[in-house]
């Protein structure tokens, strides 16, 4: 099995079905979740390129991601849409990740969400 494919396995072990969506509503979701850190249409990167994407509330998926980056031993970068999609696809925009994740269990949320949402 290729190593990309591999991954993007092992990110669905963890975060369930790539290109699923948490709700129907995005504002209904983000008014009913105001201090979570949801990433509607979300790009789940390695260094290697993307792993998984789809629609990841990461306050409640945290345990999930970082198990991720203990499981594979890398860095996994939670990015917007169009940090990893479209002319980006091939180059994630790996620097502008809402939040990072260690392979040692710990995580890096944004300085620009530190103040404002829950993680």
């Amino acid at each position: 099995m290729h190593m990309k494919e591999n991954l993007s396995n092992i990110a669905e072990s963890h975060l369930g079905m790539s290109g699923r969506m948490i709700s129907f509503s995005k504002s209904g979701y983000i008014q009913r979740h105001p201090k979570h850190v949801v990433i509607f249409n979300s790009n789940i990167c390695t260094e290697g390129g993307k792993v998984w994407q789809g629609d990841i509330d990461v306050t409640l998926s945290r345990d999930a991601i970082s198990d991720l980056a203990q499981e594979i031993g890398s860095k996994v970068y939670v990015l917007y849409e169009m940090d990893g999609r479209f002319e980006n696809e091939e180059s994630p925009k790996l620097n502008r990740a809402v939040v990072t994740f260690f392979p040692d269990g710990t995580h890096l949320l944004h300085k620009d969400f530190q103040s404002t949402l829950t993680l």
